[in-house]
């Protein structure tokens, strides 16, 4: 295990970056979701860095593009919760969809909503949190 860390320095995961087409629309909604607030008190319409005011989880910044979401998608953003029901409830209720039509398993533990700009994100039940 050292090894390892001796490889990777300070290497480390800072921040996940989601494409949007609306910067507005995507900045209420992951705002709204999350609890997050923008990082910076200027307005950027082609990027926003959104964190959580406790400093405690991974911001999510928000990248403009003047595509639409591919499908499959080769990255995508799960949410872990104890209250995956209230919480998928509250994200549709933010403009979220629900992805009915997904080849769940039999015994899934996730849920795949498509946020406001279409980009699919798991909501996963993890009750050991």
């Amino acid at each position: 295990m050292a090894e390892r860390a001796e490889t990777t320095g300070d290497l480390h995961l800072a921040t996940v970056v989601v494409n949007v087409q609306d910067m507005q629309r995507a900045v209420a909604f992951w705002s709204a979701a999350l609890g997050y607030q923008p990082r910076e008190a200027e307005w950027d319409p082609s990027f926003m860095m959104l964190v959580d005011p406790q400093g405690r989880r991974v911001p999510v910044s928000l990248q403009l593009t003047d595509a639409p979401p591919r499908e499959p998608a080769r990255v995508h953003v799960d949410l872990y919760t104890r209250e995956q029901g209230r919480h998928v409830d509250r994200l549709v209720a933010l403009g979220a969809t629900r992805v009915d039509d997904w080849p769940y398993p039999q015994d899934a533990d996730f849920i795949v909503l498509r946020d406001t700009e279409g980009n699919a994100f798991c909501v996963i039940d993890h009750p050991e949190l």
